[in-house]
């Protein structure tokens, strides 16, 4: 009878520590770009498991999603959608992965920006990715997200709730942080090879002129604008990003007389990765 007891004890002790780690399991989140991982991990903190499709150093523009990533997408729970361009160019089957995963589409309800061109007062066809440049819209993305998380996991909805009104208030105090960053600049304009920062530009009342054209260098005429624009406004640095080659950058820069410096829009880090794009910019305005 002991022994019985005792078996039984042991199957009841099993059947609990299953259980337990059941309710433990993280909720396994995909995500498309590295900020998204640091957005999702505030909000979620133990419960998730995040993984961003886009590696570190990897383009948005061309990236082409691996093998091992589809499969995991097999596993998720959750994806949180930007609309980067190659997230909207795999976006079925990606979606066919797995048609039981729960979608966020975190800019629903912003109002995007078109793609700008250079210098032209125009547009290219389609929208601006790179929401998640500016912390107003990244709060607004935070709480599609935050909703998306409690459909999947209803159980800790309050925790993802009380997580969200945290971040939310660290939002803030980035915002009103950078705001008095650049908020003394002897000019505002600034020049990118690749126009990833109209948003951020928008928010903080800077402008953006960009070398690059629908995604191409410019052609001798364009440059020569570029050279004007850098006269007028005392462009003084020329801003890349780290996943793309300086090389073209610096050959405009020698022609203008300008330095090269590194602004990156995809750090996983990004509130930290704000913090410096805000200082970067400041020494060169200033």
């Amino acid at each position: 009878m002991n022994r019985l007891l005792s078996v039984y004890t042991w199957m009841l002790m099993g059947f609990c520590a299953f259980f337990s780690t059941a309710s433990l399991a993280q909720i396994q989140v995909m995500v498309s770009i590295p900020p998204q991982v640091y957005v999702v991990e505030q909000l979620g903190g133990d419960l998730v498991e995040v993984t961003s499709m886009l590696p570190p150093g990897g383009l948005p523009h061309t990236y082409e999603p691996m093998p091992q990533q589809m499969r995991r997408l097999s596993r998720s729970d959750l994806y949180v959608r930007i609309h980067v361009e190659f997230e909207d160019a795999w976006w079925e089957k990606i979606a066919s992965a797995n048609p039981g995963m729960f979608v966020v589409d975190s800019v629903e309800g912003i109002e995007r920006l078109e793609d700008a061109e250079h210098d032209s007062g125009h547009a290219q066809h389609g929208k601006d990715p790179h929401v998640w440049l500016a912390p107003p819209l990244v709060k607004q993305q935070a709480a599609a997200i935050c909703e998306g998380l409690i459909q999947v996991d209803p159980e800790h909805a309050d925790r993802y709730r009380t997580r969200k009104t945290l971040f939310l208030q660290q939002v803030d105090e980035l915002d009103s942080e950078i705001r008095e960053t650049l908020s003394r600049l002897s000019s505002r304009t600034f020049l990118v090879f690749h126009p990833s920062w109209s948003y951020f530009a928008q928010t903080y009342d800077l402008e953006q002129r960009s070398i690059e054209i629908e995604g191409k260098e410019p052609g001798p005429a364009e440059l020569m604008q570029v050279i004007k624009t850098a006269q007028q406004h005392d462009i003084r640095v020329i801003f890349v990003q780290p996943q793309t080659s300086r090389r073209s950058a610096e050959t405009i820069a020698r022609q203008i007389g300008a330095d090269v410096a590194v602004l990156d829009p995809l750090a996983q880090n990004w509130a930290q990765n704000l913090r410096i794009v805000a200082q970067t910019l400041k020494k060169a305005l200033q």
